[in-house]
């Protein structure tokens, strides 16, 4: 069967697909769609699409990779596979089931399998669905990513999520522990109510109760509804609270502590794809913000700073994945950094110093 209603999905369809489909099952708001599980596999897919759209209604929808090797327990491919927001025509649809088929092969996705000692994956199966048009979207972990803290981690941005897993803003940021929220981070504004944050934990608690293991969940709240667009395993998760401690030497910068750990290296200020050639194994890398094109430059840095994002952006999972330490949404890191300047990268507290020379 070249395409398979998303309630119906199963094992076959790839991970990210079959929790959706446990999902819908579960009685979760879920977004309509369908899979095509094998589009490199089985051309009459193509014959098919137009009778799945039109059953799905006018759109626009989004179109996603849902390959086996995605979404597990120790390996996410996070944002390494293509995803197409926004399409409307069947053409368009069809283009970008195609593209994200393809992407399995794509330099990103082959040095994240290297780096994580992974395969690649040889196909993917491709989600279609409706596009909820939300006022406010994000992500949420059942776990916090850092510290290891039972708490629910909220990262919320106006509009579609893609900017926050993307990290092309620095989310807002709740903690919600028990009945208690924290609004750890904010920008002038506050998105979500308390009434919010705590529906938003307790609908995390309720998927980490069907899964049986902490949550990475995207949402999206349109209305009085919240939909649930993805869930899969946290990957990595500190099994206890980390101590606080100074770091030594001169601080230069502070940021989001988005994955654990320390290392020292030369500072690379990458502004974009021409400046790659200039990175070397080892270095710190420093950027505005990561796209998965960047995947080959994470797989060689010992550590990471960009100057947006937030500690659930797909870079902070991969750099987690990847065991180098992470700063995100340190202002200004590009001009504060001096190229070639040798700086030390605390991943556990946010914190960019000076390092003396080995």
């Amino acid at each position: 069967m070249p395409i398979v209603p998303l309630p119906d999905a199963s094992e076959r369809c790839g991970a990210k697909a079959r929790n959706l489909g446990l999902l819908l099952r579960a009685g979760f708001r879920v977004p309509a769609g369908f899979v095509i599980p094998d589009p490199l596999g089985d051309p009459g897919w193509e014959r098919a699409i137009e009778a799945g759209l039109h059953r799905l209604g006018p759109g626009p929808f989004a179109v996603r990779s849902s390959a086996l090797a995605e979404d597990g327990a120790e390996s996410s491919f996070a944002g390494q596979l293509a995803t197409t927001l926004g399409v409307t025509t069947t053409a368009e649809v069809i283009e970008a089931v195609h593209r994200s088929a393809a992407s399995c092969s794509s330099p990103e996705a082959v040095a994240y399998a290297a780096r994580t000692d992974r395969e690649a994956p040889a196909s993917a199966g491709v989600i279609v669905q409706v596009m909820v048009q939300p006022a406010t979207a994000g992500v949420m972990f059942t776990r916090h990513p850092v510290t290891g803290a039972e708490q629910v981690v909220i990262e919320a941005a106006r509009g579609l999520g893609e900017a926050v897993v993307a990290g092309t803003v620095t989310p807002e940021a709740y903690l919600v522990d028990g009945v208690h929220v924290q609004v750890a981070r904010h920008r002038g504004g506050q998105l979500l109510t308390t009434a919010q944050a705590l529906a938003l934990a307790a609908l995390g608690r309720d998927v980490e109760s069907l899964f049986g293991c902490p949550q990475d969940i995207e949402w999206a709240i349109a209305g009085d509804d919240i939909w649930v667009l993805q869930a899969r395993p946290i990957t990595t998760a500190p099994s206890a609270a980390l101590p606080v401690r100074a770091m030594p030497g001169e601080m230069l910068l502070t940021g989001v502590a988005a994955s654990p750990g320390t290392a020292a290296g030369p500072a690379r200020i990458i502004g974009s794809l021409d400046d790659f050639a200039r990175f070397r194994p080892g270095d710190v890398l420093v950027c505005r913000t990561t796209s998965p094109a960047w995947t080959p430059l994470l797989a060689r840095a010992c550590a990471v700073v960009t100057e947006t994002g937030g500690m659930l952006a797909h870079a902070a999972i991969v750099a987690r994945e990847f065991g180098i330490p992470a700063v995100l949404a340190a202002a200004g890191a590009m001009t504060t950094l001096t190229e070639g300047r040798r700086v030390r990268v605390d991943g556990t507290h946010g914190q960019v110093g000076t390092a003396g020379r080995m």
